[in-house]
Order: structure tokens, then C-alpha cells, then sequence
């Protein structure tokens, strides 16, 4: 082959590559939709609505201007963690009070949102568990506790609260023996099938204060990235220095600053 042959076969081989380059850039990428799901063994309880937005689980309300504040939250979330197979989310908060299990829940509803996954929503606090309270499920609701101990098995104490792709894992009350339970190989080895179960599904474990008790840094060892909650005007410089030297910093995605008075009145603010 001549030399001036190689020559336009090379320039006709970049020129389509660059054609090439410039339909992927011009067309949008295809999302593929996840339908939500058939429930077989998970348990339906339809929460109405006006019981949820009491509780202030806004993100049921698309014309609550925070519902949007959590929607961005989610999507800086999603764009930190999803190219990189990361569906495992910590909330925790530096003391007690801040609104952690709130911001766990909303954003929670708000993932459930998105078209292109399911979402779990564990409660693992063994301390102060509140996610059945949000939910208005009562304080006799089966949970993590009656696992643990060998009374129930995991496949029944899921619950679908009426919202569309979002199942909930309540802690099911307190646990005197936390630490060791959130140190479990059991806890271990829970958390790796709830991850590897389904791959296009994201799990929010809401997690106690990290300054409260050890549970919440045991735990860390098993997930993929860690949301901290902070209330405004209530938590402390030195208990947000404290967490810092604490927590593992590479997993960590950023702060919510909850009960913030100076953001339009909005729920939150967050930091990264």
C-alpha cells in the first residue's frame, strides 16, 4: 500500500472516530428505568401521608421547597458514589438531638425517587432507634433486634410504607450489648448480603452520634461512604473536631447542617 493510501486510509479512520466521539457527546445517555418492585414477603403498610408530613418527613410532599434541598443532596450523593459501585450510605450525627434519623428518612424517600434504583432503609440504631416512629409504625414493630437474637427470620421484617421503591428494616428496640452486636461477623456478614442482594439498590443505615457511644465507628468499618448530620446552634465546634480525628476521612461524603434558621428557612445546608 502506497504511502499517500496510508495516509487518507489514517485520516479516514480519525475523521470517524471523531464523528464517533461527537454522537456520544450530542446524545444523551439511556437511563434505564428500574421498575419498582413485586412484594412476595416484605410486609405493605400504607402510612398516610398527613402522618408522615406531621412527622416531618417532607420528602413526600413534591411542593416542599425542602424536598428539592434533599433532591440536590441525593444527587451530589449519587454522583460520588454510584460510578464507583458505592451504595452503602452511613447517617450519623455528632451528639444526640440532630436530626439524624430525619435526614436519614427523607433522603431515604428521596432515592426511592430517582429512576434508576430501589432503596433500604436500616435503622441500626440500637440506642435510640426512631425510624418507626417517622413511619408511625408503633412500638411493637419486629425489627433487627429480633434477628439478632435468633427469634425471627431477616426475609420478615421488611416493610414497603406505601412509598415506591423504598423498604424500611426497623431496629425493632433498644439493644443493652449494641457494641458487640455492631461488631457481630453477624452484623458483618448482614451488611455484605444486604450490598450484594440487589445491585441497584442503595442502603442508608441510620447510625447513633459518633460522640455518644462506639457503636456508630464499628460500624463504619463496614460501609461505603459516611453523611454526618450536624443541628445548627446545637452541636459544638469541639464535638465536630472530636468525630473528625475519629471517623475514617476517605469514606466521608460531607455535613448536613440541619435546623439551619438562615437558609430560607430550609431544612438543611450541605458542605463537602
Amino acid at each position: 500500500m502506497s504511502r499517500i493510501k496510508k495516509a487518507l486510509e489514517k485520516a479516514k479512520a480519525e475523521r470517524m472516530a471523531l464523528e464517533k466521539q461527537k454522537v456520544l457527546r450530542e446524545e444523551p445517555a439511556k437511563v434505564e428505568k428500574v421498575e419498582a418492585p413485586k412484594y412476595f414477603q416484605t410486609k405493605v403498610v400504607e402510612i398516610p401521608t398527613e402522618k408522615l408530613l406531621h412527622n416531618k418527613v417532607v420528602a413526600v410532599d413534591e411542593d416542599d421547597p425542602v424536598t428539592d434541598q434533599f433532591k440536590l443532596l441525593r444527587t451530589r450523593i449519587l454522583s460520588r458514589t454510584r460510578a464507583e459501585g458505592k451504595n452503602t450510605i452511613q447517617i450519623s450525627g455528632f451528639d444526640t438531638d440532630e436530626g439524624k434519623s430525619l435526614v436519614a428518612m427523607n433522603l431515604a424517600i428521596c432515592m426511592a425517587k430517582d429512576t434508576r434504583q430501589t432503596t433500604l432503609l436500616v435503622d441500626v440504631d440500637f440506642r435510640k432507634p426512631t425510624v418507626h416512629k417517622l413511619l408511625g409504625l408503633g412500638e411493637n414493630v419486629r425489627g433487627l433486634k429480633s434477628y439478632f437474637e435468633g427469634e425471627t427470620e431477616l426475609g420478615e421484617l421488611f416493610i414497603n410504607p406505601g412509598i415506591e421503591k423504598l423498604t424500611v428494616l426497623p431496629a425493632g428496640g433498644r439493644i443493652l450489648n449494641a457494641p458487640e452486636v455492631m461488631g457481630s461477623p453477624k452484623m458483618e456478614a448482614l451488611v455484605k448480603e444486604l450490598k450484594g442482594r440487589y445491585p441497584d439498590r442503595y442502603i442508608i443505615f441510620d447510625t447513633p452520634g459518633l460522640n455518644t457511644c462506639p457503636d456508630p465507628l464499628v460500624f463504619s468499618e463496614y460501609i461505603d461512604a459516611i453523611v454526618l448530620v450536624a443541628r445548627s446552634d446545637y452541636t459544638s465546634q469541639e464535638s465536630i473536631k472530636t468525630v473528625m480525628n475519629l471517623i475514617p476521612r476517605e469514606k466521608l461524603l460531607g455535613t448536613v447542617l440541619n435546623d439551619s434558621q438562615w437558609l430560607d428557612s430550609l431544612a438543611y445546608y450541605y458542605r463537602y
